[in-house]
């Protein structure tokens, strides 16, 4: 998911519990092997440490990079806009010059000092056509960003370096959210001679893959684990930990057994299992459930042939009987969405019309245009989220019942980001987003012809697009938002672009020797590993 100082109000829910594995385990019995290291899980080999190449795995890099502003959770529940390498920003009264003032004394984990020069070369870096990255969108709003992107400029013209520690942003029109997407991940500031240096080695050798980040990347054995330890000289503070170690390609039954077994500190829990972690004197204050602004939802693929029709794609959303994905998924816990935005953000409107459930409405359409039986769509599955596999299942089933055929194809996770991104070899995908910066704009810029690419939409409907992007460029908040909020309808029930099916809690249960531990404010683990301590009576 992704102007001065900013607040926005999002709703959290935690809810502590009792837990167990089924195992009558004292405290006293339960001791860690891991020291003083925070031990967690990856899906699998993550695609790359550079940000800019990937939109799968950021929880790394932003423990490693730091932004020019950040986001945190004040005392009351608010996530607040708040400076990072920048310690201070001011923005032009037409709303299209932001200076941002870097932090002094400020180092990269390998002594290279901070300087504007770093932040020209990171957008430009993100710019250059020949770099290939994933994540333009980032800046593409700065002026001339598009034209280097294009090949038709040598550099961002709307990037001004004043002096070592100051630098100009200028749009090329007023973006109201653009502080916001500032705090998104791909928005890591990098240090030029660490790139320009490693050069194919950037993102994967530690030598080169540095930033400012309060954890540093040491080792890397590929599918197996990867090592970061704690910024001793971190400009904010340093980690009451040494490091984080995350292991890759552990199965569900394995993960379980580490955790219960003091090897892993943290585990999301499915309804499947979570019941079984409930009179256990070990875990019984270790459960986190949380309402994260996420949701569940299908894309559907405007680059396929059949899904480049407006009917096929209705007929498909009144096949969707989400009360049963409710029901089966979610422990009827689920929040069935009806437009762009989850709860938990702004923008979000409980009040839109409902998705019509209408399998024979359904089956009359693609009977009316010939198709039954004729369509053969291609579902693309991320082999990493397991969780989604028999949700496919029941969405291949609903299709079926409606005359169109549909043919599930399982991907690892990086293939799968990278066919979504191409947008080649598939009609549909399920899968969960989350807002990655505090302001809805990236979820309606994703039904943008420019955006929807990446996103593997593939929107063809230039005039809808237009006035997204109409819509997204009002200065003043709250017209933005209930302008974004009209297009809702003509998004979700008129065009079908997608549909989206239910936010859900998630529930969470971390080891018992982790204390002051915070998720992140989208519900992302990494987010604990700067504050979390480590209680040394539970290690062995």
């Amino acid at each position: 998911m992704r102007k001065g100082f900013i607040t926005i109000i999002f709703t959290f829910v935690f809810f502590l519990t009792a837990c167990s594995q089924g195992v009558d385990k004292k405290t006293s019995e339960y001791k860690s092997p891991n020291g003083n290291t925070m031990v967690l899980t990856l899906f699998q080999n993550p695609k790359t440490l550079d940000i800019q190449k990937t939109n799968a795995d950021y929880f790394i890099p932003l423990q490693i990079y730091d932004r020019l502003v950040d986001v945190k959770v004040n005392d009351k529940g608010k996530p607040e806009i708040i400076p990072s390498l920048a310690e201070k920003w001011e923005i032009s009264d037409d709303g299209l010059t932001y200076t941002f003032h870097l932090r002094k004394g400020v180092h990269f984990h390998n002594g290279e000092e901070l300087k504007s020069d770093d932040v020209l070369f990171t957008i430009e870096k993100m710019m250059d056509p020949k770099e290939a990255a994933i994540n333009s969108y980032q800046f593409d709003k700065i002026e001339g960003a598009l034209d280097k992107l294009n090949g038709k400029a040598d550099k961002v013209s709307g990037v001004k370096v004043i002096d070592d520690y100051t630098i100009q942003l200028k749009l090329d029109s007023p973006y109201s959210p653009f502080l916001a997407s500032l705090t998104g991940a791909p928005a890591s500031i990098y240090n030029r001679k660490a790139v320009e240096e490693g050069k194919d080695k950037f993102g994967f050798d530690p030598k080169y893959t540095v930033g400012t980040g309060y954890m540093k990347f040491k080792d890397w054995s590929q599918d197996k684990e990867i090592n970061l330890v704690k910024n001793e000289n971190y400009f904010k503070k340093s980690p009451s930990i040494d490091g984080v170690k995350y292991l890759m390609n552990i199965d569900k039954s394995t993960e379980r057994m580490m955790f219960d077994n003091g090897e892993l500190d943290f585990m999301r829990l499915d309804y499947s299992n979570i019941s079984n972690y409930k009179e256990n004197s070990t875990f019984k204050d270790c459960i986190i459930d949380f309402n994260p602004p996420s949701m569940d939802y299908l894309i559907y693929n405007q680059k396929d042939p059949n899904m480049a029709k407006k009917e096929v794609r209705q007929a498909i959303s009144m096949a969707i009987d989400r009360e049963l994905f409710n029901k089966n998924f979610y422990d009827g816990e689920g929040i069935l969405l009806n437009g762009v935005v989850p709860p938990g953000m702004p923008g979000y409107n409980e009040n839109l019309p409902k998705i019509e459930y209408n399998p024979e409405k359904s089956k009359k359409i693609i009977s009316d245009l010939g198709l039954t039986n004729k369509i053969n769509l291609v579902i693309l599955q991320n082999g990493s989220q397991d969780y989604t596999h028999p949700m496919n299942e029941m969405i291949q089933t609903m299709l079926k019942n409606v005359g169109i055929n549909a043919e599930i194809k399982n991907m690892d996770m990086t293939s799968y980001w990278d066919t979504v991104a191409k947008g080649d070899g598939f009609a549909i995908t399920l899968g969960p987003i989350t807002a990655d910066v505090p302001d809805p704009d990236d979820f309606y810029k994703s039904f943008t012809i420019e955006a929807s690419k990446s996103e593997g939409y593939n929107v063809t409907n230039k005039q809808l697009s237009d006035k997204i992007n109409a819509a997204r460029s009002i200065r003043d908040d709250k017209k933005r938002l209930e302008a974004l909020g009209i297009l809702d309808k003509e998004i979700v029930h008129e065009e079908a672009m997608y549909i989206p099916i239910a936010a859900q809690k998630r529930h969470f249960i971390k080891s018992p020797r982790l204390e002051n531990f915070h998720l992140s404010w989208q519900g992302w683990v990494c987010g604990s590993t700067l504050d979390v301590t480590i209680n040394k009576s539970y290690n062995k």
